[in-house]
């Protein structure tokens, strides 16, 4: 009999030797064994959420709004920030450890010689728990592109698109066109498409007309306009809702939040007409590490910006506030482009404190100096083995009236967590 991991961790460790590839664009495997699953259906209706940045936002808006009106709702998400747990929630409560790992025991047995990849596997759990539970909507975030992503075994009633930037090129392609196309690949014939930017490329275009899909994007079909206490959405066919400022920092975030109410004015029209709960809804929202302040004195900033668009948009939300001593705490992957994540940044930072994530997926921090060097002064960087050697140096060098912000990838902002929760009881931090 075949001998089991006995908790979360040895299972996911092993999962990660499970398939000679982390990354593999082939939908057949899955398939395979989603059949074996003998689910017949994940929930009444689901969404499913692609683009380069804000499908972690848009997926949180969707849920809270739908949760506050009661409907019961899965959300599967990735990466996770401090928890696998957080990948797979339903009505914003994570799946628990033993859950996970009797549904781990049971698609393993069912797999056979099919290999699976870390990610097929997670999705898979969250297909599979979710068909269990009886589920108005499921709301799934795509993990990398969309045409071959593994959440896109699933047909879904609405899809919505993010927003389309350069990232992944080593398997979406160097263009906007071509991310756009594989992006486009989530779309399903006769099903509406929500764009939740503006000027969608004309690839999009093209592909839903194809498609027959009802394609909609902001400021040609919705619209918003943010004010000093509120913000505005309208709608095409006349809706007009005042609603209270988002939770989520930066303007941008009202993009997500305006395809998300499109959507459901589309898939779930009684959600518009009440105010009050989609007000408590938007109040509700809650998100880790998109512009988060965790502490004030000194000011700490959390952010998962790892492309070149998440990073201007950081980049924003800085020059919003007021001028102080900044450092920064960078730890970034192999395949992301140093430069186009530090340059943005150049005028807001006066420290650089590079470390190297703890995955063979992460960058050396001295490659990272090097690739930084075109931008900033070598004078003001230092390096270290670790995320966590970067932050004790970091915050030993902060002063009350100082800022720290921590950026560059998912893993930089959970392994600074990790870290800061182990000190914050000794130090002197608010």
């Amino acid at each position: 009999m075949k001998e089991y991991p006995s908790n979360l961790q040895e299972w996911l460790d092993w999962q990660q030797t499970l398939h000679p590839q982390n990354i593999d664009f082939k939908l057949e495997r899955i398939k395979s064994v989603y059949e074996k699953l003998n689910i017949t259906g994940i929930a009444n209706k689901v969404i499913i959420v692609a683009g380069t940045n804000g499908k972690g936002s848009t997926v949180a808006i969707l849920e809270s709004i739908l949760f506050e009106n009661n409907y019961s709702v899965g959300t599967f998400t990735s990466p996770h920030i401090k928890r696998y747990n957080e990948r797979i929630k339903v009505n914003k409560e994570e799946i628990t450890s033993s859950e996970l790992i009797e549904t781990f025991e049971m698609i393993d047995k069912l797999r056979g010689e099919t290999t699976l990849t870390y990610f097929e596997f997670a999705t898979l759990t969250a297909f599979y728990l979710f068909s269990k539970r009886n589920l108005d909507y499921v709301v799934l975030e795509v993990g990398l592109g969309g045409r071959l992503d593994a959440t896109n075994i699933i047909d879904s009633n609405l899809s919505i698109i993010t927003s389309i930037g350069i990232d992944h090129t080593e398997f979406l392609g160097t263009t906007i066109e071509s991310i756009a196309l594989e992006k486009a690949g989530v779309m399903r014939p006769f099903s509406p498409c929500i764009y939740a930017d503006q000027d969608p490329p004309t690839v999009l275009l093209s592909y839903a007309k194809k498609n027959g899909s009802n394609f909609l994007y902001n400021q040609n079909d919705f619209f918003t306009k943010i004010s000093k206490d509120t913000w505005t959405w309208r709608s095409n066919l006349g809706k007009e809702l005042v609603l209270p400022l988002l939770p989520l920092r930066g303007d941008f975030q009202y993009n997500h939040a305006a395809a998300a109410l499109q959507a459901l004015e589309i898939i779930e029209p009684s959600i518009i007409e009440n105010t009050k709960l989609l007000s408590k809804g938007i109040n509700n929202i809650s998100l880790i590490g998109r512009y988060q302040k965790i502490a004030s004195h000194p000011e700490i900033i959390i952010d998962v910006a790892h492309n070149a668009d998440s990073a201007e948009k950081l980049m924003d939300n800085i020059n919003r506030e007021p001028k102080k001593n900044t450092i920064a705490v960078v730890g970034i992957l192999k395949d992301k482009d140093v430069y186009s994540l530090v340059k943005p940044m150049v005028n807001n930072v006066d420290k650089w404190f590079c470390g190297t994530i703890n995955s063979e997926r992460g960058m050396n921090s001295d490659e990272i100096k090097t690739r930084m060097s075109g931008a900033i002064s070598d004078n003001n960087i230092e390096t270290f083995e670790t995320i966590d050697e970067a932050c004790i140096e970091a915050i030993k060098s902060l002063r009350k009236e100082d800022r720290l912000i921590v950026y560059g990838s998912f893993y930089t902002v959970s392994e600074f967590l990790d870290y800061y929760e182990s000190i914050k009881q000794d130090r002197d931090i608010i």
